[in-house]
């Protein structure tokens, strides 16, 4: 697949602790809270990093999909994606072992098999999923339904 973007692209993000139990992301343009989980004796009042990793594949998933569908003017009702992780204690500490994602779609039945294709090709070209699944189990699961198009005459 031929790039959209420049070759190599860097991020960076400034982590601040928030003299509690948790802390601040932050871009130039975006700030994002973050707190340990109560279980953790955390306050619990944000997300926690591992919930924003979950996210993190569930949103480059989404955004992966989006750039087919502008690209390929998908027609598309509905898109989500559930996404769960497994966190375990291990003997060197903890680890997160599993990340299963479900993504569920709505298109026009005519569209279903199309939009289901270009949905398997986000999942393949996500890069954040391909990083992981090298040493994290990582599954997708794609359901698409059809809805009858209710605009025909």
């Amino acid at each position: 697949m031929q790039a959209v973007g420049p070759e190599v692209y860097e991020y960076g993000v400034l982590v601040e602790w928030d003299g509690l139990t948790g802390g601040e992301a932050k871009t130039a343009q975006h700030r994002l809270s973050f707190d340990m989980p109560k279980v953790f004796k955390g306050l619990g009042r944000s997300f926690c990093p591992d919930e924003l990793l979950l996210s993190a594949v569930g949103g480059c998933l989404l955004t992966t999909f989006l750039h087919f569908k502008e690209r390929f003017n998908l027609p598309l009702k509905k898109f989500k994606v559930d996404v769960r992780g497994e966190v375990k204690l291990m003997e060197e500490g903890y680890r997160i072992t599993k990340v299963e994602a479900k993504i569920e779609a709505s298109a026009p039945e005519e569209e279903v098999e199309r939009v289901k294709r270009f949905i398997e090709l986000a999942k393949e070209y996500c890069h954040i999923t391909r990083s992981l699944e090298r040493c994290i189990a990582t599954t997708v699961e794609i359901v698409v339904s059809g809805e009858k198009n209710l605009n025909k005459c």
